[in-house]
């Protein structure tokens, strides 16, 4: 039956002319496996296809339409939907993570409902690499994020990469475009499912700080050495501080270290410590420890419900699912509430015309820590001898806000955050004649957000009363108006294929906001804004912006074996200067399905399917601009002399135009064994020119800078899909394997002309050994990189006195006197010419990573499942801030890290890897002075961010049919999930993933989940 081709109605029904001598019939269908089926001059033959799970099969959701594996030429990537499945995800971009190549997913923060960060090929960003978020179309609708969408409504999720698969969506798609369907009914019988998680999470790791008793004992000796460069620093052994013994029982002092007395022997059976003062071991100090990690955090549960019903007749289809996901994060007062609905219909009014419309709601409400650093390096690092409650029973503030008790901070304010998103669309299919579809559709989409904090009057630190009582209230809101008309044209002629697209696209954006705050209420009673005795600001916003684009997109195949693609867009944007607000963005690609050919049957038993395919592309991008960019903008609500005034802040540029992305892509799609195994291979090249950056002017002008299209940014690397099933479709034990591996390297290829070699933006001077002489390294300069670390090179820890002798003189020590001692940091003179200044500073590496990917296995036999999946990212480096910060006590009254006892230096010989612990910025072997603390110090606190995460472990049971049919179902699913349950890394902090400055970060919950799903 070759060359015979006929298609079912929506019944699955279908009529086929066999000619005489036919022995069988070929079925099959794009994602399923062929069948062929013996011919003995049957009248009925029916047939039930199965899923073809190997990559090389499948049908991938595109621009404006969708497309087989085998036929698509250009590089997309679908996530495997076996990911979404057993998380409850409070944010489900965060099942992409490890699952799909050529995208870099960060969990960033351990907030429930926090969004991770996603990067597509590097970006192509200079000003902001990690803010070069894509594109997200779901359901056809232009959204910023996918915030808020319930994971158990996805159907599909896709992500092009290259420019000739995102060239359809023109000016937005340099930084790709994420690509989601959502479930909708089917033609069957009613189906109800409902589904139920139990999460029970706690923090998963920790920082590993010194018990009190160490913390003391070190404090006390390191302020006496601390004399040597602070005179006096000596006096403070008997104030009231976290080492100090200047403390009592009374709410005067915060902390709970003092001097044995008569008066207060008695909380030694309260639980208080003792140990001798190790500067004046005949007095004994006692004091009352506590972990303020413990304090800080907690064990939180998340309850996550879904129901959803489908199913209809050849006529019509509906789908309608509500989701609710309640839980609380893993520090204390932190949640996350989300009310989601899903509603869908399907009418054919008959074979030629069907009416479509889909609506998605989702409200959720979080509640977030006021600040990262404040908690989750400060409070939780907050001294061990500090007072969790005074003898009353009441609780304690620490030290202050910014480094106090967090039990105390975070339960004396209110705070509210919520959001909502509703989504409409409407839409058509009209097939007017064979082949040809007519697709209209409009949509609605609206994101509303409204927010309130008010702080209760509270002890900043003992016997500082603040009573200032701030509130303020902020709304805004998002409408946005989106018309699409697609014309697809689908039609065989012998060996020739035709598959084209044409069609029109309007969007609008209206953002809307105001803002109110102040202060004074009478009392924490009335925690409204209209209680403020005293207004201390109000705002308010208004913004339209809009977008009109004509696209089209041809494809081509002879007899299936070559393929041809070519894709163009023509966009206009509200927002660009007046000669440049059009665009033209084209995409090319081709590709040879080398199985197809003849000669291919020779080895063909091994290598079952072969494609090689190549395209080029060129995509736009105004993400950075706001929405009068080239207009100009002006600043109201200033007052000049008495009178109202309105002043202008944003220089116009009229021949502001958009950033274009020229991606060269080059691939392999292999199958072997049947399919059993297939690889898909790219390798990228992609050039960003006209990057949107600022131009600094002359003071004369009256403006510091211009935003203007100036700058080249080159990104390149290899992306590897790899997926394989061990055993054979007829086995009981299915046994499938996949994995991903992606590399990304990136380079400044232009900058705007400044005069400085290289077009150089910041960097350090320093000794380059390459060239044996001083050059200008870092910074953003032309043949370079974004974001490298430079700082000073710990070589070693002076052993003694004698040995500190030969230090070279350090200039960036903040004393006159420059003399070294045992115990201090042996820095790294590089230059070799005895003093240690700026230019000695040492590359430590890049907070971008340059290796990322995912590895996942599933086992299944007779029911029972089992599901790993895991992700890895390489080649970050991560400034850990809080650590030194806390080594060093940077800030009064904090603990130290535990290594700073088990690795400092203490006594002279000792052969020690942290310098002798002396607390504040007579630390100098730590601090490197003001100018440099948050980018250049000690080289052993930059930490190279490399992780293998263990992401989930799922063991789960389907039980048997006889079972549920007993209780009136269909189906009972059980699953026992581990979620992030272990991250391999030499990474010291609470969180590996993100590289760069790590000033305290929500560390990532380790949870297990209990989840059961009925099917009717």
């Amino acid at each position: 039956m070759a060359g015979t081709a006929v298609a079912t109605n929506d019944q699955g029904e279908y009529v086929i002319k066999v000619p005489p001598g036919a022995e069988s019939i070929v079925f099959s269908y794009l994602g399923m496996k062929t069948q062929e089926l013996a011919f003995t001059g049957q009248r009925t033959i029916n047939v039930t296809l199965e899923a073809d799970g190997t990559n090389l099969d499948e049908v991938v959701v595109v621009g404006y339409g969708t497309q087989s594996r085998e036929t698509l030429t250009t590089a997309v990537s679908k996530m495997d939907t076996r990911a979404l499945e057993n998380i409850p995800y409070s944010n489900a971009a965060s099942a992409l993570q490890g699952t799909v190549s050529g995208v870099r997913v960060q969990s960033t923060s351990g907030q429930p409902g926090a969004a991770p960060r996603i990067i597509v090929r590097g970006g192509t960003s200079i000003n902001n690499p990690n803010g070069a978020a894509p594109l997200y179309i779901i359901d056809g609708v232009i959204r910023s994020n996918m915030n808020d969408i319930n994971s158990d409504d996805i159907e599909s999720l896709q992500v092009l990469k290259d420019a000739a698969s995102t060239a359809i969506y023109g000016a937005r798609g340099s930084n790709g475009v994420v690509i989601i369907t959502t479930k909708s009914g089917t033609s069957n019988k009613t189906r109800v499912t409902y589904s139920y998680n139990l999460t029970s999470s706690e923090v998963g790791k920790t920082y590993d700080m010194a018990s009190a008793r160490d913390y003391i004992y070190y404090s006390r000796i390191g302020a006496v050495a601390a004399n040597r460069k602070v005179p006096g620093s000596d006096q403070a052994l008997g104030q009231p501080s976290a080492w100090g013994t200047g403390n009592d029982l009374t709410k005067n002092t915060g902390f709970t270290t003092q001097y044995l007395t008569s008066e207060n022997e008695h909380k030694l059976n309260e639980g208080w410590q003792s140990m001798p003062d190790p500067v004046d071991p005949s007095k004994t100090i006692i004091f009352k420890e506590t972990d303020w990690q413990d304090v800080l955090f907690q064990r939180a549960m998340s309850h996550d419900h879904y129901l959803s019903v489908s199913g209809g007749t050849d006529k019509a289809q509906i789908s309608g699912s509500v989701g609710y996901l309640k839980s609380t994060g893993v520090a204390i007062t932190t949640a996350y509430d989300r009310l989601s609905a899903n509603l869908s219909g399907d009418l054919k009014i008959n074979d030629k015309l069907t009416f479509n419309s889909k609506l998605l709601y989702t409200y959720s409400g979080n509640n977030t820590v006021y600040s990262d650093t404040e908690l989750f390096f400060r409070s939780a690092g907050l001294a061990p001898t500090a007072k969790y409650t005074f003898e009353d029973g009441t609780l304690a503030p620490g030290n202050a806000r910014n480094m106090g008790n967090p039990a105390y901070y975070l339960n004396n304010r209110d705070n509210k955050n919520s959001i909502e998103n509703l989504s409409v669309l409407a839409g058509a299919e009209w097939r007017p004649i064979d082949g040809l579809t007519i697709s209209p559709q409009a949509s609605l989409y609206k994101v509303a957000n409204d927010n309130y904090a008010f702080i209760h009057s509270y002890l900043n630190g003992v016997g500082n009363y603040n009573e200032t009582r701030p509130a303020s209230s902020a709304y805004n809101k998002t409408m946005q108006t989106q018309a699409d008309l697609v014309a697809a044209y689908n039609k065989v002629f012998d060996k020739h294929g035709i598959d084209a697209t044409a069609g029109f696209s309007f969007f609008r954006r209206y953002v809307f906001g105001l803002s109110a705050s102040g202060q004074g209420a009478a009392t924490n009673l009335i925690p409204t804004l209209n209680a403020s005795s005293t207004p201390v600001a109000v705002s308010g916003n208004e913004s339209n912006f809009a977008m009109l684009g004509y696209f089209g997109r041809l494809n081509y195949n002879y007899d299936q074996k070559y393929l041809v693609s070519i894709t163009g867009r023509y966009d206009g944007a509200s927002n660009l200067g007046q000669n440049h607000k059009w665009g033209f963005f084209p995409g090319v690609s081709l590709g040879w399905n080398v199985h197809r050919e003849d000669f291919f049957e020779l080895i063909s038993p091994v290598v079952s399917q072969l494609k090689l395919r190549g395209s080029y592309g060129v995509n736009g991008n105004i993400s950075g601009l706001s929405d009068f960019h080239a207009q100009g903008a002006y600043s109201v609500g200033n007052r000049y002399l008495g009178e109202s005034a309105i002043e202008n802040t944003v220089l116009a540029n009229s021949d502001l135009r958009w950033e274009q992305s020229k991606t060269f892509d080059v691939g392999v799609d292999l199958g072997l064994f049947d399919n059993r195994i297939s690889v898909l291979f790219d390798y990228y090249n992609r050039t960003t020119d006209d990057l949107i950056t600022s131009l600094t002017l002359p003071p004369s002008t009256g403006f510091s800078s211009i935003t203007t299209n100036l700058g080249s940014l080159q990104n390149r690397g290899i992306e590897v899909e790899f997926t394989a099933a061990l055993t054979r479709s007829d086995s009981p034990l299915a046994w499938d394997i996949s994995f991903n591996a992606s590399t990304t390297k990136s380079k400044i290829l232009k900058l705007p002309e400044n005069g400085a070699e290289n077009n150089r933006v910041g960097g350090v001077y320093v000794w380059d050994p390459s060239i044996n002489g001083y050059n200008w390294l870092g910074g953003l300069q032309e043949g370079g990189r974004i974001g490298d670390f430079f700082a000073w090179q710990q070589v070693g820890i002076y052993s003694t006195d004698e040995e500190a002798k030969s230090a070279p003189i350090d200039q960036t020590m903040p004393f006159a006197d420059k003399t070294k001692y045992g115990g201090d940091v042996n820095y790294l003179d590089l230059d070799r010419n005895d003093t240690l200044d700026t230019r000695d500073l040492v590359y430590q590496g890049n907070p971008y990573p340059t290796l990322t990917g995912g590895f996942s296995t599933s086992l299944s036999y007779k029911g029972i499942g089992l599901y790993i999946r895991m992700d890895y990212t390489k080649g970050h480096t991560i400034y850990n801030y809080a650590k030194i910060f806390q080594s060093g006590t940077w800030a009064g009254n904090l603990n130290i890290p535990q290594e700073m006892v088990d690795k400092a230096w203490k006594q002279e010989g000792d052969i020690a890897t942290r310098s002798q612990y002396i607390p504040g910025t007579a630390n100098y072997s730590y601090w490197r002075g003001s100018a440099y603390h948050l980018t250049s110090t000690n080289s052993e606190f930059y930490e190279r961010g490399d992780f293998l995460c263990l992401r989930e472990i799922t063991l789960s049971y389907n039980l048997p049919q006889w079972i549920a049919n007993k209780i009136k179902l269909n189906d009972i699913r059980l699953n026992l999930t581990a979620n992030n349950l272990f991250y391999f890394t030499d990474y010291t902090g609470m969180n590996p993933e993100d590289g760069g400055l790590d000033q305290g970060r929500y560390p990532m919950p380790r949870s297990l989940i209990f989840g059961i799903k009925l099917g009717l």
